[in-house]
């Protein structure tokens, strides 16, 4: 058995587990950037940036060995083919958390005072959105041990209707945080104005991800 497999064990969901607590580095990283930004510690954003590119690549590198190598390995108590679109949609997270990080570096922008609470809510709801998805994964061990069924399916289902909250949360905050950003616009630069608009709608892909990822698990549940 490879290092990695020995790593992992024999649980597809132990894969997952791991795949997605590198996902959460990566995330938890950007999280660090948001705190410079805000705090106009500009200086620091390029080093935050390479390091959750770093992070991502080694989810990238997770994610690869569990495609190419371990899932033909184990007898599998769900689809495989759900497996690979909860992998990717787990990735996609990580993307998403260095695609941030790499905006904030373009143009050193600031959040406008009027804007800085509606910021903070966004980001905080988002945030939030994809720690209570991570949450689900710690639970899903002791859901295939009660057969995907009883208090366990119904734990999960409640951290996925928590989850839809949290994003629906994100989308009112991103579109008074749009409001804003037109009320403002000819206060700032075109290229002000473009990287506020694509920073908030690359941000927002994080909760939108993390509830189709909630989604994916608790349709799991529905088919067994």
């Amino acid at each position: 058995m490879s290092t990695i497999a020995r790593l992992f064990g024999r649980s597809p969901f132990n894969l997952l587990q791991r795949h997605m607590d590198q996902v959460g580095k990566a995330v938890q990283k950007m999280n660090e950037a948001l705190d410079a930004f805000e705090a106009g510690k500009h200086d620091l954003l390029e080093q935050f940036s390479e390091e959750t590119s770093a992070l991502e690549h080694e989810a990238d590198q997770i994610r690869d060995d569990i495609r190419n190598h371990l899932l033909r390995r184990f007898f599998m108590p769900v689809n495989r083919g759900q497996v690979l679109r909860i992998l990717s949609q787990q990735d996609s997270l990580a993307d998403i958390a260095e695609d941030v990080c790499v905006l904030l570096t373009m143009k050193q922008i600031s959040i406008p005072e009027e804007l800085k609470e509606v910021f903070g809510r966004f980001r905080q709801h988002t945030v939030k959105a994809v720690g209570l998805a991570g949450s689900i994964f710690d639970e899903l061990d002791e859901l295939a041990e009660s057969g995907f069924g009883g208090a366990e399916a119904e734990k999960i289902r409640k951290l996925a209707r928590d989850v839809a909250y949290a994003e629906h949360q994100a989308d009112v905050d991103a579109h008074e945080l749009v409001r804003g950003i037109y009320a403002r616009d000819k206060q700032m630069s075109p290229g002000e104005f473009h990287l506020w608009m694509r920073l908030t709608h690359t941000f927002s892909g994080l909760s939108n991800t993390a509830e189709n990822l909630a989604d994916s698990i608790t349709m799991i549940l529905d088919m067994k």
